[in-house]
């Protein structure tokens, strides 16, 4: 009797210790399970996953004038960027001088570099009358005067033989070197201007008010800056290319990033190709001769692109597009309304207004141009709306 009801105390005591186990075993799992299927409906009600898109609404972008290109592989030329400088175009120059000597003053208050000026327009006035010597114009006349009076009275008296040849020969050299010299320094007058031998823009100014020049010095030059020449320097290193360079884009040190200009564009066209290089630079030039549109100085330097073989299917986008975060490069693409990405790109070569890419970029991507900027400042502040899913 006593074993049994020990044996029936130790089953109730197993069975009672099994129960527990087994219901907090349930209690465990349960608490598990409910936790992971929380933080997943959290993670998903605050929309983490979508790292990287910016939120920037269309009163934003209207606010910006935010402009997209499409990327469509197109025909890309080899660039090879090189240095040189705009020249003016031969014959487009001349050379102010003066008529006589004398003290040289303005006629205008201020004649300065890049004053447009019309031919025979009056540039200098110079004047003799301060000089210690006096006017040599008016000293050339008199002295053409004695002579002319000397040769006819030394002509009257050879006829009557009353003076030998030799110094009738010297009175007639007398009077050929005055009246060369009369001629040379025009009439007596004390003062004369000097005028602009064709219309154009004032290259520079040789002289200043109240200098003393002597007849033929230079007082300015003048040119009419229509026709301008591009010479492109080039590297000994990219001489195999030489043959297929025919175009160029440029931007002159003078002009922002976006200033870009075409050859082509600009009635330009190739004018030489040197064969080889000059003094000691390691450099063979390259000319182009184009029009100008009134915002090119000769005499500037300027960034060129040389354009070489076209390629075919390479993808590009306008330089704008492109931003620069320690030392990575990235483009912004709309993949929805409203909503952008950041995308990292590698880049290829410029032609200073598109750039090729060589990663990041397919065909049908939508690129912000214009905006691209505002974009960017916009990606600190982004918060997806609640509820976005894709």
């Amino acid at each position: 009797m006593k074993k049994i009801l020990l044996y029936s105390v130790a089953f109730s005591a197993a069975m009672l210790l099994s129960a527990c186990q087994g219901g907090h075993g349930h209690d465990h799992e349960g608490h598990e399970g409910h936790n992971h299927e929380g933080e997943s409906a959290e993670k998903e009600a605050h929309g983490e996953g979508h790292t990287g898109e910016i939120h920037f609404s269309d009163a934003q972008a209207k606010a910006a004038r935010l402009q997209l290109y499409e990327v469509q592989p197109s025909a890309f030329s080899e660039i090879i960027e090189v240095s040189g400088r705009l020249l003016p175009a031969q014959g487009s120059e001349a050379t102010v001088t003066a008529t006589m000597s004398g003290i040289v003053s303005q006629n205008r208050q201020s004649l300065t570099e890049g004053m447009a000026v019309g031919a025979g327009q009056t540039l200098f006035t110079i004047n003799a009358k301060p000089m210690a010597d006096g006017n040599p114009a008016a000293a050339a006349q008199t002295e053409l005067k004695l002579a002319t009076q000397a040769l006819r009275r030394a002509e009257d008296l050879a006829k009557q033989r009353l003076i030998t040849q030799r110094e009738l020969e010297e009175a007639q050299a007398r009077y050929e070197t005055a009246k060369s010299t009369a001629q040379s320094l025009g009439n007596a007058a004390q003062s004369r201007s000097v005028g602009a031998p064709m219309g154009g823009f004032v290259k520079s100014v040789l002289v200043r008010p109240g200098d003393f020049v002597e007849a033929g010095a230079p007082l300015a030059v003048i040119t009419q800056s229509q026709r301008l020449q591009l010479r492109a320097d080039l590297p000994e290193r990219h001489y195999s290319a030489l043959a297929q360079i025919s175009d160029a884009n440029f931007r002159m040190a003078y002009e922002p990033q976006s200033a870009i200009h075409s050859v082509s564009a600009l009635g330009g066209r190739l004018v030489s190709k040197g064969r080889a290089s000059e003094g000691e630079g390691f450099f063979v030039p390259i000319i182009f001769e184009l029009n100008n549109q009134g915002n090119l100085v000769a005499g500037s330097f300027a960034e060129i692109f040389l354009k070489g073989t076209p390629r075919q299917a390479v993808i590009t986008v306008p330089n704008e597009a492109i931003t620069e975060a320690q030392g990575l490069y990235f483009v912004y693409l709309r993949i929805h309304p409203e909503t952008y990405l950041r995308q990292e790109v590698k880049l290829g070569s410029t032609d200073g207004s598109r750039t090729e890419i060589l990663e990041g970029l397919k065909k049908g991507d939508q690129v912000v141009t214009q905006g691209a900027v505002q974009v960017r400042l916009a990606a600190n502040a982004t918060v997806i709306p609640e509820g976005h899913s894709h």
